[in-house]
């Protein structure tokens, strides 16, 4: 027979395992060679091609690249995709040397690993069901430098600016903004949702992502459906009593 003290009981361990279970979970997803703690997902040669970019053990996207780059860590999934014009373009994970990371790579020009303006290249991460704040951003600029760093030669620019936008869950769009880091290499704070798409807007200059933390945001969902549970129980029991 259902007891008060059971339906209590009953309450107090469903909270437990909520609480339990809502515990934000964080990791940091390292791209670049110093410290890399990643790798694509899937099968080489299929998924994703290694030495594909001028030094040592770089990652590409494969095909008509709209697979991206897949990650998973510490329950984190992540999927990363490069555009060009709004058309998805090859994505590299350039490893070697340290002061690298995931950008837009040129089909033409093999020193073009970074996500650049010139190119009107994006950069995107997409973590599906999964909503998450994004924060301690790392970026790095052309010849693989760091941001502050406008005159290594490379070319390719100084980190520059970049349009950030934000999806939610169902996909809508919820936040737009512009994002200076021509003189920043890390970013605490790049926002919270479930696809950040970079998009560089700073003329003659690109930028890779070296590294981040994502931070899972625990769902408030569970909350009513606890509650329902919890409302079954006390049903139970009156209809028991009515027995």
């Amino acid at each position: 027979m259902f007891q008060r003290s059971s339906i209590v009981a009953a309450a107090a361990a469903a909270f437990s395992v909520l609480a339990a279970g809502s515990a934000a979970n964080a990791t940091t997803f390292v791209f670049k060679g110093d410290g890399q703690n990643v790798s694509p997902l899937g099968v080489l040669n299929t998924d994703f091609v290694q030495d594909c970019g001028t030094v040592g053990d770089d990652f590409c996207s494969t095909g008509d690249h709209t697979g991206g780059l897949r990650y998973s860590r510490d329950g984190i999934a992540l999927t990363a995709r490069a555009y060009a014009g709004g058309v998805a373009t090859r994505l590299i994970q350039d490893v070697v040397p340290a002061d690298s990371g995931l950008g837009a790579f040129s089909e033409t020009n093999s020193s073009d690993d970074q996500t650049q303006a010139d190119s009107r290249e994006a950069i995107e991460f997409d973590f599906g069901s999964q909503v998450v704040s994004v924060t301690d951003v790392e970026f790095n600029a052309g010849g693989d430098t760091n941001c502050t760093n406008t005159s290594d030669g490379s070319g390719e620019g100084s980190c520059g600016s970049f349009r950030l936008d934000i999806f939610n869950l169902d996909d809508l769009l919820i936040l737009s903004t512009v994002i200076d880091i021509t003189n920043v290499d890390d970013l605490p704070f790049l926002g919270e949702g479930a696809r950040f798409l970079l998009t560089a807007i700073g003329q003659g200059s690109g930028f890779v992502v070296a590294k981040f933390t994502v931070n899972e945001v625990p769902i408030p969902g569970a909350i009513p459906l606890l509650l329902s549970g919890i409302a079954g129980l006390g049903f139970a029991s009156r209809q028991k009593k009515r027995a």
